[in-house]
């Protein structure tokens, strides 16, 4: 990736009171991503384009910090998506019987409007299954983790999770990166239920802080979502994936009152590395800080999870997911 480099934080998700169910205003959700060491973030509203340019912060404002343009295209058929690095307002009327065709219809806007689609919460109300999604080229980002209280990344009975439609869509030949992001509504009211920013993330490793670097590394998969963890080191080769937490960082983040564990059964507290290769086989797993894990499968991608044990008993899940690597011709 050469020495150039850096990590960038950053979330792609936010809404502000231009669409009426969210309650701080552009400067105010801007503000709070600055003010909370995030690179960049995207306001992404609901059908409406907010030119970063408009948006104006408050005090000694940091040179690394950034506004993408976006929005998210509120389609039809409950087909999100955020339009990242758009030079303009993406159009969101297009209906059909198939959601691929939605999806494909949004990808191809957001494409013509110089950016490009990460198709937001699958399944909020369960709207997107992986037969929409395959079909779909050049969708290369979706949202594997959703900081919104109602959007199910995690499935349920009846539904697959978010990951096991990543898995799903990657053993079937697909090229698409997991994306963490927040869904931010309230700025203003803080509570568990509702949907607070700090959530989830990206890590971008980007050789710039500008709108088109960071897109073009997240389409190529040069990042890692977050949950909660942190880590020192992500090395994606042709050959292998190596990875390190980042102990004191993981601590910190966690140490925050705004981010949601995912309540577990069983399980001991500590890190937990997995390798997992197609259809979410795990191929090795590691309870150290640190482990690497060869490539001789189509593809292998890497899942780092703390697990936490509170004062009550409860145990927590947070997680880093790192972007897979192929073999095949991909």
């Amino acid at each position: 990736f050469g020495g150039t480099s850096k990590w960038y934080k950053g979330n792609t998700h936010a809404h502000t009171t231009l669409c009426g169910h969210a309650d701080s205003p552009p400067s105010a959700v801007a503000q709070w991503y600055h003010d909370h060491g995030y690179h960049f973030a995207i306001l992404s509203e609901h059908n409406k384009f907010i030119d970063p340019k408009t948006v104006k912060l408050k005090g000694e404002i940091r040179e690394d910090f950034l506004l993408l343009p976006g929005e998210e295209v509120t389609g039809r058929k409950t087909v999100h998506s955020t339009a990242m690095n758009v030079n303009r307002l993406v159009p969101w009327h297009f209906d059909h019987k198939e959601r691929s065709k939605i999806i494909q219809k949004h990808v191809d806007e957001t494409i013509k409007a110089g950016g490009a689609t990460i198709l937001n919460h699958p399944n909020f109300g369960w709207a997107v299954q992986a037969k929409d999604m395959l079909p779909v080229k050049k969708l290369y980002l979706f949202e594997l983790y959703n900081g919104h209280p109602s959007v199910r990344n995690f499935g349920d009975p009846k539904h697959p999770s978010t990951e096991q439609l990543w898995d799903d869509l990657l053993t079937q030949g697909m090229t698409i990166y997991g994306v963490g992001s927040d869904d931010a509504h309230h700025f203003a009211d803080w509570t568990p239920k509702k949907s607070n920013p700090g959530r989830g993330w990206v890590m971008v490793r980007a050789k710039e802080l500008t709108s088109q670097a960071l897109t073009e590394a997240m389409t190529r998969g040069d990042f890692y979502s977050s949950s909660g963890v942190m880590l020192k080191k992500v090395d994606r080769q042709p050959d292998g994936i190596s990875v390190e937490v980042d102990e004191a960082a993981t601590d910190k983040e966690l140490a925050s009152p705004l981010l949601i564990g995912r309540m577990v059964k069983e399980g001991k507290p500590g890190y937990l590395i997995e390798f997992i290769g197609p259809k979410g086989k795990v191929i090795e797993t590691s309870l150290e800080t640190k482990a690497s894990c060869p490539v001789n499968l189509p593809y292998l991608r890497c899942k780092v999870t703390k697990r936490v044990k509170k004062d009550n008993g409860d145990l927590l899940e947070y997680y880093a997911w790192i972007q897979p690597v192929f073999t095949d011709d991909r």
